[in-house]
């Protein structure tokens, strides 16, 4: 099999096999492949040349990914898929989580955080995104376990966008419906419906 290979546009070089086209890559890494133009090569350094190709170019876009936000092991994983990079994947991604650019404990802290902070999740909700994410479920318990998830946070959520809807039995169960979608249980939403009442009262003897 007989290599040869031609300058493409920006940084990338074009390798063909036999008069063939077979694959592209990035002139720094082809530079390290210590490759000559028509030399001939067996079909197992080909199949070795291949596998490597495909792991940098799947690494190279989980880079790119990793770089505009934190990704789970599984997420990534499919994004890669999606894009056409399913040969490298698996490779590329063990890559980046033995070196600590992935790391589902952390993803699944800050992913966490962000949901309960910006979206007033309950912890239902967030155990429901983060499987989503593809983060396994011992991960997500155990990240959960850590967070403290309050009924005065709830208060205030009731109090900033369903107070003012719940002053007839049909707003009270469409608020009541919305906070069980926002991942909260019966007796969560209970418990701080009485904080509030318990709050309302204090403030009335005060006055």
């Amino acid at each position: 099999m007989k290599l040869t290979y031609k300058k493409g546009k920006g940084d990338k070089i074009h390798i063909s096999i036999d008069g063939e086209y077979a694959l592209t890559v990035d002139e720094m890494y082809f530079a390290s492949l210590y490759l000559k133009d028509g030399q001939e090569i067996s079909e197992q350094e080909y199949a070795e040349l291949e596998k490597t190709v495909n792991i940098r170019r799947a690494y190279n876009c989980a880079v790119s990914l990793l770089s505009r936000r934190d990704h789970s092991k599984k997420e990534l994983m499919r994004k890669l898929k999606e894009k056409g990079y399913s040969k490298g994947a698996e490779a590329a991604v063990e890559k980046l989580v033995n070196s600590g650019y992935v790391d589902d404990e952390r993803f699944c802290r800050l992913y966490a955080s962000e949901l309960i902070r910006l979206k007033g999740y309950g912890r239902k909700r967030v155990e429901q995104e983060l499987y989503l994410k593809g983060v396994d479920r011992e991960i997500i318990s155990g990240v959960l376990d850590e967070i403290s998830f309050d009924t005065y946070r709830l208060s205030d959520i009731i109090k900033r966008k369903y107070l003012a809807k719940m002053t007839d039995e049909k707003g009270r169960q469409k608020a009541f419906n919305a906070l069980l979608r926002l991942g909260y249980s019966y007796s969560e939403i209970r418990d701080a419906l009485e904080n509030m009442q318990e709050e309302f009262t204090c403030e009335v003897y005060d006055e």
